[in-house]
């Protein structure tokens, strides 16, 4: 780990994306989103995968901590990715009336 980045090897995250019941399928895909990016990837982008995975945010939390993250920069990252949840849903039109 340097600075803000954590490195691990593509068999050291398979392994422990499998230690977490993280199905073949969603490994495969999660690899191949890395390698568009040359091996590289966002942790806000890793968790949403993750989160589209099934994987509860329980265990996100606990492979985050694995991966050498402290608490205040996992709850960091989740609350951005809650935050952009919210904008999403809120970026929706509705319409409402209001009857005075």
């Amino acid at each position: 780990m340097t600075g803000n980045s954590y490195s691990l090897s593509r068999k050291e995250l398979k392994k422990l994306l499998v230690v977490y019941g993280i199905n073949e399928r969603d490994i495969e895909a999660m690899f191949a989103s890395m390698e568009k990016k040359h091996m590289h990837m966002n942790v806000l982008v890793f968790t949403e995968l993750l989160q589209r995975s099934n994987v509860s945010r329980t265990r996100i939390i606990q492979i985050l901590r694995r991966l050498g993250m402290t608490d205040l920069s996992i709850s960091k990252v989740m609350d951005m990715l809650d935050e952009e949840r919210l904008l999403a849903t809120s970026g929706r039109i509705y319409k409402a009336t209001i009857n005075l």
